[in-house]
């Protein structure tokens, strides 16, 4: 009796080891694995932060600050440095930036003068001459061409005469007429190849706003979606598909992509808007922050273009309201709306 009780106790202390060994190797490979490794944010700038973007070897980060100064930080938010530009006395919103080169758009609001309402200010800044041109009034909604020399816009003439696509140099001259236009609210987006631009209204009217597609060689335009109040359209590097945005009865949008040739869309189960997402260099993967029902905190999704898997790549646990991501390296980095600060997600 006592020799069994000796070799029960004996294996159950076995196995007792044995669990502590099993437990102590897990623990030890979930630290040594990343993926089991808790996500977190990470404030890069203690500032706002306008229309940031990645260097092009993706060690730094070039940003505008609230009054139009722009500035150059290492991606772990170290070495800030200022590069210097002329003053600009107008309220800065947003650049666009070319493809390449260190010239660039400033999109801003100027100051109210006797009570009347400020049209939109749009300036080219010449790096070569380090000065702004300040592109005539008529200039509605612009975007660079890929070759980061020309831009395209709609241009509203003020002698009542139609609007007309127009591409031109980006300080306004070589002024090319494409077609004309029924509006001049079109917002204008031009494809990676420089060959086509979508154009949608920014002010709807009615239950429809259609995307059309304008061919830049021959001015001729056509539709591409059809149905649907749609806000917002964004292209793919590849210049066959686009993202767009099209109203729901959620607060905020739909996303779909269409296929130019084959001339179909397809849904991609994501309710958010085009400014929160961000669509990677190959075209594998778009990342997007979705508000969550019932929060409005965003959380950041994963999406597999290739079979519409979506997966959850990280889930903050404060509030979060995103903007302008970026990927840096394998970083992810956004602004966020609730102080317009830029941030990182560390995995």
């Amino acid at each position: 009796m006592n020799r069994k009780i000796i070799i029960i106790s004996a294996i159950a202390g076995l196995g007792v080891i044995a669990g502590l060994l099993y437990w102590a190797i897990s623990v030890q490979k979930e630290s040594e694995n990343p993926a089991f490794v808790q996500p977190q944010i990470r404030k890069v700038l203690d500032e706002k932060t306008i229309s940031p973007i990645p260097s092009y070897d993706n060690s730094s980060i070039w940003y505008f600050s609230e009054d139009g100064r722009l500035f150059k930080v290492n991606i772990d938010g170290s070495g800030l440095s200022e590069f210097p530009l002329p003053e600009y006395s107008i309220d800065l919103k947003k650049v666009l930036w070319p493809k390449t080169g260190t010239d660039f758009l400033a999109i801003g609001i100027p100051p109210i003068q006797g009570g009347v309402l400020p049209v939109e200010s749009k300036s080219y800044y010449d790096s070569a001459d380090k000065s702004y041109v300040y592109l005539r009034p008529n200039v509605q909604s612009i975007d660079w061409l890929p070759d980061s020399q020309r831009v395209v816009y709609i241009w509203k003439p003020s002698d009542g005469q139609s609007p007309s696509l127009v591409v031109a140099d980006a300080d306004g001259s070589g002024f090319r007429k494409v077609s004309d236009v029924f509006w001049p609210d079109l917002v204008v987006k031009a494809s990676n190849d420089g060959r086509s631009v979508l154009l949608y209204r920014s002010q709807m009217q009615g239950d429809t706003n259609k995307i059309y597609l304008a061919d830049l060689a021959s001015g001729g335009i056509s539709t591409a979606v059809e149905s649907g109040i749609n806000l917002g359209a964004s292209w793919f590097s590849s210049g066959s598909q686009f993202v767009y945005a099209q109203l729901s009865d959620a607060i905020y949008s739909k996303l779909y992509v269409y296929d130019l040739i084959s001339k179909t869309s397809k849904s991609l189960n994501l309710t958010t808007n085009l400014d929160k997402i961000l669509i990677d260099r190959d075209n594998k993967f778009i990342y997007a922050a979705v508000p969550k029902v019932g929060t409005g905190s965003d959380q950041f999704i994963k999406l597999d273009l290739g079979n519409l898997k979506q997966e959850i790549y990280f889930d903050p646990p404060d509030y979060v309201s995103a903007k302008d991501l970026m990927m840096v390296g394998n970083t992810l980095y956004f602004v966020n709306s609730r102080d317009g600060k830029l941030y990182s997600i560390i995995k």
